[in-house]
């Protein structure tokens, strides 16, 4: 397969961070660890991930680039989600001071865009 044959993912742009981590925390628990791409983009913080939303009609699945663009550039190494008792979403820089029911989820650096995404 040459690279002009490779399709880009379907784009879903999430509302907030507290979604974004919601789905990889819960895509996170059936299939395999889920884990943060950051990159900027055209003066933009973006945060996301490339999942693949399998048995999607006749298909082998459906490719998606589920993100947000945050206000900046990640504040630690991994994203904190905390569903109790109120749900809440921090960067840390360690899994040092890891509390009980939370999910760290690492941030990914990317030095830029990946090139199959189609996003402006």
């Amino acid at each position: 397969m040459s690279k002009n044959e490779i399709r880009p993912p379907i784009n879903l742009k999430i509302a907030s961070m507290e979604d974004l981590a919601r789905m990889l925390v819960s895509w996170s628990q059936r299939d395999r660890p889920a884990s943060m791409l950051y990159f900027e983009h055209n003066g933009k913080h973006i945060y996301g991930t490339l999942i693949s939303n399998h048995g999607y009609y006749e298909y082998y699945g459906m490719p998606l680039w589920v993100h947000i663009e945050g206000d900046g550039p990640p504040e630690g190494n991994f994203l904190a989600y905390k569903s109790r008792p109120k749900e809440s979403v921090v960067f840390v820089d360690s899994l040092a001071d890891s509390e009980p029911m939370t999910v760290f989820l690492p941030i990914i650096r990317l030095s830029e865009k990946l090139e199959l995404l189609d996003m402006p």
